[in-house]
């Protein structure tokens, strides 16, 4: 009995202690503030900032921590001058600001009901408890004492039940049928897995400034020591009190930049050896981000290459950055596109520099770069400006590049944050490749596609740009340090986890990817070459996800891209002629993913034939000369035209071909693959707090090799091809958004 009179007098001093006062906030009120707001804060921190020096982590958390104090107390004070505070709610209002104060990165759609949860349910169990100290509460013998014991009640299985959900990873992805391994299968390449070790050892090294504060691979263990460079005319906005700060914390300006990067090559293998740069994007710069791709560097050196991973970490976002203040960097992808060219610069002095350790170890007209999130973005404004003059910003800062790239890789890439000029950034004749996961929780956008698109190839240029869309991958996990989440502090909480592929699945198919893109772009080995137009032929080495391809090589005949004129009718190969018959729409117009991002012009086609009294609708392009199929492939975009709702379904339909002489021949479409419904992000826990459409429109690749279709046995005449079309009798209804239909060589 006295441990039970002991407990029943430590929870009445407990509901004492946290029971709303009638006056101003106790010393308890006052504690229990502190309490909230250290926890609060710390975890904010710990949830992304990690290997951050101790001494700095601290100031920064007391700055936050004195921000949210003050800012609570002022808030409190104003609600009591207007007197529209009682004064028992104090303490929880302090309470649910201090909280929303630190999740900071709340979705439109259903933060403000995240702050008002805050900030109401702990009113609630706060005046239900102090109801209860009141004795106001037991026994319960009126409608009022029980009206307060549920509020009570409901209102702490609320704020449990939230909490816990909010902290948990969320549930499991539901099961998607993957309608293209349901199609017609290609050939599996009869190759060696190109993500698998090389013959070679790996030897690394360092150079760097040789005096970094916080890193000891460029300061006293640095290999070889550089010189700092002057990017003052690409960082205008390195200024303020933030960039003070970011001065003292790094030991540097944007004056004195370091050229410090991690460096793999195999050690056995003799020069020259084709060379890899790898720029990250923007993470904590406390947090380094360019050893994150060691996976790739170890891999890539065992096969042969030189690689290089750039530390561009003192221009991302650093804790240095106090928002109050208007702090952080602005439109930097430049300079971080202008750093790696820098980088390129250095190692092509040193190649030419006898008694240098790269003496004639880099084959400079073998160049790719690789880019991550901004850096991804940043790889194709170094492309660009590699062959310019002068920075187009600033003509006075001179450019004397004129490397030999041949491949560009964007990983996850922004599209547009900053723009050369004040315009968007066209490249011209490079191989690109991008990647994009589906559940990226930061690029929550397919913005690497209109980058893609943007590309311009020239008559004489015989190379590709391709792209991979990617089901069940995020942002972060293409970096080994980034990880599984793609937001800072505990607003990424609101992100579903649980349906993530594992990291190893995810660095597998980058890694398939970027090494095969390598082999066929620098190394000339095309047997790679089918991957890029359709993920399946990599089937026994890639992970089971969904894949969507999209390519376009530079050699290719268009016949409709829909990019020439406003006239629905008209094609973009001379004389062409479009009719359609039957369609429920038919319409030209801009595929807008979300953000507001243009990404292409195509023609939006539906039907219902139930509505058409089952008379299947068609889509046509008349050819006014003849083309000839031999050794040719036809060739389109597609994607599905309606958000993906869970209940999607995939779509098929027939392709008739006709020659000059009404010989016609017919395939269906899922002699490729089925159209795959738009992959399904799901992105929150609940879909009703999900900020954008749950999915988008993007196409994939179709390609049809007319000749081994059609055999022998058919008086169709492949070099007489007079018209095409898409006759919508396998599927009920649908909309599709068709682009790039176009014929191809066979590769």
């Amino acid at each position: 009995m006295t441990i039970i009179t002991k407990l029943k007098s430590l929870f009445k001093r407990f509901i004492e202690f946290i029971s709303p006062a009638e006056k101003l906030p106790n010393i308890a009120g006052k504690l229990i503030v502190a309490f909230v707001v250290v926890f609060l804060s710390v975890m904010h921190v710990l949830y992304l900032y990690q290997d951050i020096p101790p001494l700095y982590l601290i100031v920064y958390l007391l700055f936050y921590i004195a921000c949210g104090l003050i800012i609570s107390i002022l808030l409190v004070w104003l609600l009591k001058l207007l007197r529209c505070i009682p004064s028992a709610y104090q303490v929880a209002i302090i309470l649910g600001y201090l909280a929303a104060f630190n999740f900071f990165h709340l979705p439109k759609t259903y933060g403000w009901l995240l702050i008002f949860a805050m900030i109401v349910l702990p009113v609630l169990i706060l005046t239900g408890l102090y109801q209860w100290k009141k004795g106001s509460l037991f026994p319960l013998k009126n409608a009022k004492r029980i009206f307060w014991f549920a509020v009570l009640l409901i209102a702490s299985i609320a704020f449990v039940w939230g909490f816990a959900v909010f902290l948990g990873e969320g549930n499991k992805a539901e099961e998607v049928v993957d309608y293209k391994m349901k199609g017609n299968l290609p050939v599996t390449l009869d190759l060696p897995d190109p993500s698998l070790k090389g013959p070679y050892q790996t030897a690394f090294l360092t150079y760097g400034s040789g005096k970094d504060k916080w890193r000891k691979a460029f300061s006293d263990s640095v290999d070889i020591k550089t010189k700092s460079i002057d990017g003052s005319r690409l960082l205008s906005s390195w200024t303020g009190v933030s960039g003070k700060l970011r001065t003292m914390y790094f030991g540097f300006d944007q004056k004195a930049l370091p050229m410090n990067a991690l460096v793999w090559y195999p050690k056995e293998k003799k020069g020259p050896l084709p060379l890899v740069m790898i720029i990250h994007g923007n993470h904590v710069g406390q947090q380094p981000s360019d050893p994150g791709y060691t996976f790739l560097g170890e891999l890539f050196a065992s096969r042969g290459y030189m690689v290089v991973s750039v530390d561009e970490n003192f221009l991302n976002l650093s804790l240095t950055d106090l928002d109050v203040f208007g702090g952080g960097l602005k439109n930097e992808n430049a300079a971080r596109a202008w750093l790696l060219l820098k980088h390129l610069e250095l190692l092509r002095n040193w190649n030419n520099t006898a008694g240098n350790v790269f003496y004639k170890k880099i084959d400079m007209d073998k160049i790719a770069i690789i880019g991550h999130s901004r850096g991804g973005e940043a790889v194709t404004h170094a492309a660009v400006f590699n062959k310019l003059h002068h920075y187009p910003d600033d003509a006075r800062e001179v450019f004397n590049f004129n490397f030999n790239i041949g491949a560009v890789v964007a990983i996850a890439p922004v599209d547009g944050q900053y723009k050369p000029g004040g315009t968007l950034t066209v490249a011209k004749d490079i191989n690109y490749f991008v990647i994009q996961g589906a559940l990226d929780m930061d690029m929550q956008t397919y913005g690497g596609l209109a980058t893609m698109k943007r590309i311009e190839f020239s008559p004489v240029f015989n190379g590709f740009k391709a792209g991979l869309y990617l089901s069940a991958a995020n942002h972060g996990q293409f970096n080994s340090v980034w990880g599984r989440r793609d937001d800072t502090g505990p607003g990424i909480n609101r992100f579903n986890l649980k349906q993530l592929m594992t990291q190893q699945e995810q660095q597998k198919i980058l890694s398939v990817y970027i090494s095969s893109f390598l082999e066929t772009t620098l190394q000339g080995k095309t047997d790679y070459k089918p991957l890029f137009m359709d993920a399946r032929s990599g089937r026994n080495w890639l992970p089971k996800k969904i894949y969507m391809n999209q390519f376009e090589p530079a050699q290719r005949t268009v016949l409709a891209n829909f990019d020439e004129d406003v006239d629905v009718n008209s094609a973009t190969i001379g004389g062409g002629r479009i009719t359609t018959s039957g369609l429920r729409e038919w319409k030209e117009q801009q595929n807008k993913f979300l953000w507001g991002l243009q990404v292409t012009k195509a023609v939006y086609l539906g039907w219902d034939s139930v509505k058409t009294k089952h008379q299947p609708g068609f889509f046509s392009l008349s050819l006014s000369a003849p083309v000839s199929l031999s050794g040719k492939m036809v060739s389109f975009s597609l994607a599905q035209g309606k958000e993906n709702s869970g209940k999607a379904k995939p779509i098929n339909f027939t392709i008739v071909l006709e020659d000059g002489k009404k010989h016609r021949f017919s395939f269906p479409l899922s002699s490729c693959a089925y159209l795959q419904p738009q992959v399904a992000k799901n992105l929150s826990k609940f879909n009703l707090f999900n900020d954008y459409p749950n999915s988008e429109a993007v196409p994939d690749f179709f390609y049809f090799d007319v000749a081994k279709i059609l055999g022998v046995h058919t008086p169709f005449q492949l070099n007489d091809l007079r018209n095409i079309k898409f006759v919508f009798d396998k599927t009920v209804s649908g909309d599709i958004i068709l682009d790039d239909l176009s014929l191809i060589n066979k590769p």
